[in-house]
């Protein structure tokens, strides 16, 4: 160790001077080992998180390899509460390909009463879905229209069957992409409560070599299908202008649940209702 003197002070100052020095560094040990400790806690949170995270990773990749791609994956999709298969657009695109591709005779065919809404169809729905099933569908429809993002708090939807739907205009008119001239008679479902409910839906899926892994997946729906599928693990979803980051995080915390996209399963301008 090296010790500097001072030439103008005696032996005595100068050992004084680096006793009281000593005297105030021995005072700080006790906090020095305090901050040792709290680091290397710190250090083995981060060392157990780590691993967790990457055993987590491990088995998502697991869990993406051997989950079936849909064709419905490519658009929004909910199940009703009866387990009827709900598809819908996300822009005039998507609603183009639905309805020409993907739209059959034993189907349903939704839309709001006003413009600016995804078309959607219950898959086999003709002589299954109930009455409230279709309010449940209509509701759905008018969650993701231009009536949520106005933050209207109710919307009218109506429901068709698949020979009412055309992509021929009447004389002197132009149907845009996305959209298609609805001829007969509209199923009108009036006054529909603006409001999607997200939840936590579980399964099992079996690996190439036969283990089975349990899935964990965000699902979003009406609160009758949520109630179903997830139980009481639930949060409602309302008209509003929070943030996506600030409500990604709200999800995660409310439901314990990773949240990848959650546009993906939410409208654009929501809020998480309190009660």
């Amino acid at each position: 160790m090296e010790v500097k003197l001072t030439l103008s002070k005696d032996v005595n100052a100068n050992a004084n001077f680096y006793f009281d020095k000593s005297k105030k560094l021995k005072k700080k040990v006790p906090g020095i080992d305090k901050i040792i400790a709290k680091t290397k806690k710190q250090i083995d949170e981060f060392d157990e998180q780590k691993e967790q995270y990457l055993k987590k990773k491990e088995k998502d990749i697991i869990i993406n390899a051997h989950k079936k791609a849909e064709w419905f994956d490519r658009f929004r999709n909910t199940y009703l509460s009866s387990g009827l298969l709900m598809v819908f657009g996300k822009d005039s695109g998507s609603n183009e390909v639905l309805l020409k591709k993907h739209m059959d005779k034993d189907d349903i065919v939704l839309h709001t009463e006003l413009a600016g809404s995804p078309f959607g169809i219950i898959k086999g729905g003709r002589d299954k879905v109930s009455k409230e099933e279709l309010e449940e569908a209509g509701t759905i429809i008018s969650c993701f229209s231009k009536q949520w993002k106005r933050g209207f708090g109710n919307a009218d939807a109506f429901w068709v069957y698949p020979e009412q739907v055309s992509k021929t205009a009447n004389s002197g008119e132009y149907i845009a992409k996305g959209g298609f001239m609805i001829r007969g008679t509209k199923n009108m479902l009036k006054n529909l409560t603006l409001r999607i409910c997200l939840g936590v839906k579980k399964y099992e899926i079996t690996d190439d070599e036969g283990e089975k892994h349990d899935v964990e997946e965000l699902f979003s729906g009406s609160e009758q299908a949520v109630r179903k599928f997830c139980g009481s693990r639930m949060i409602r979803i309302e008209p509003g202008n929070v943030n996506y980051k600030i409500l990604t995080k709200e999800v995660r915390s409310r439901l314990k649940v990773h949240v990848d996209e959650l546009p993906k399963y939410i409208p654009n301008g929501s809020k998480i209702l309190k009660k």
